[in-house]
């Protein structure tokens, strides 16, 4: 809400509070200006009236979010970042000319150094809205970030935090030279189309495989990100440790950021719907990855609000630590809710 002096009023702002002359309620908060109203205004020993601002009409918490000034610098310098981290992939894609890791560290630290925290890299990434053209950047992107974060919960030393780092900003460069039109096709792809995009780890191998002085553990991650730990993944059905240590980590990482994201034919997962959704395939990760990032993941919803599918909005006061995406919860009225022991699940955060 903002204050502003009577003669500024104009028609159709709304009134934040009651405008009061002399103990006697002139006109209510939530009231329309007219000019007549303006007019009678004059009339009165009125300075000042407050009135409401688009940030006042925010309800839900992204909406809310638009209007935060930290978000607002985490986004302007994400996007700036962006078109910086595009230019120097597609320039190795293209000449082959090697790129500096402190390149690609020095894009990374800009933009970490907007936040205060891995819950809240999380939530900006997770309200970010993204150009449909940039996807393919942006999940690269948006890899590297989420690979920084996850190094800091597992308290990772400075060395291999940077290796991840950078095996989120190479793990999908295949990808980068596949039609957009196939990789974020609405419908179900057709049987070459399959074969094109799960090409995508081999073509982005030799890619790297041209700069020498690349880790050898970020190569790694760009031919085995879609390896899983049961054998149920591509191009070469690895098995546990058999992936490489890395990839491990990535295939977290990109399974993260692929149900985060928003598709034509579905909306975003919840944050605790990911973890459902993590809870139901433990076999395909290494565990002993997955679950410490999962239980942070977890204690990162604690305060946030969440719809549920019977039209209910609730807090997540607590996390089951059996079944982390199964919260306990809490509402307006005091009242408590065990999503271990009832049929509701959770829509959206609010």
């Amino acid at each position: 809400m903002k204050i502003i002096t009577k003669m500024e009023l104009e028609p159709g702002m709304i009134l934040g509070e009651d405008v009061i002359y002399q103990d006697r309620v002139l006109f209510k908060k939530g009231d329309t200006c007219t000019n007549m109203m303006i007019s009678q205004l004059k009339n009165y020993n009125v300075l000042c009236v407050t009135i409401m601002e688009d940030a006042d009409f925010a309800v839900t918490h992204n909406e809310k979010l638009q209007f935060n000034q930290r978000f607002k610098n985490f986004k302007e310098k994400y996007d700036k970042c962006l078109t910086i981290y595009k230019g120097t992939m597609l320039s190795f894609i293209g000449t082959n000319r090697h790129i500096a890791t402190a390149t690609l560290i020095d894009i990374y630290n800009d933009i970490y150094s907007t936040i205060d925290n891995g819950s809240e890299l999380l939530d900006f990434l997770y309200n970010l809205t993204s150009n449909d053209d940039e996807l393919t950047y942006t999940q690269s992107l948006n890899a590297a970030l989420l690979a920084g974060t996850f190094a800091d919960w597992l308290k990772m030393n400075p060395e291999d935090k940077k290796i991840l780092i950078l095996c989120g900003f190479y793990y999908d460069i295949g990808k980068w030279n596949l039609p957009s039109e196939i990789l974020w096709k609405p419908g179900k792809l057709t049987d070459d189309e399959l074969r094109k995009v799960r090409s995508h780890p081999l073509l982005g191998y030799a890619l790297v495989q041209r700069d020498p002085d690349l880790n050898e553990h970020v190569r790694n991650a760009v031919v085995m990100h879609h390896e899983r730990f049961d054998g149920t993944g591509y191009p070469y059905k690895m098995t546990g440790n058999k992936i490489d240590i890395f990839a491990r980590y990535i295939a977290i990482v990109d399974t993260y950021i692929a149900m985060a994201s928003p598709r034509t034919y579905r909306d975003a997962f919840t944050p605790l719907q990911i973890l459902g959704n993590f809870e139901e395939n433990l076999e395909k990760y290494d565990v002993e990855l997955l679950l410490p990032i999962m239980k942070n993941i977890a204690d990162s919803q604690i305060g946030t609000s969440v719809l549920l599918n019977d039209g209910t909005i609730w807090e997540v006061l607590m996390i089951n630590q059996i079944k982390l995406s199964k919260p306990i919860l809490k509402n307006a009225d005091n009242q408590f809710k065990d999503l271990m022991k009832v049929p509701e699940y959770i829509v959206r955060n609010v």
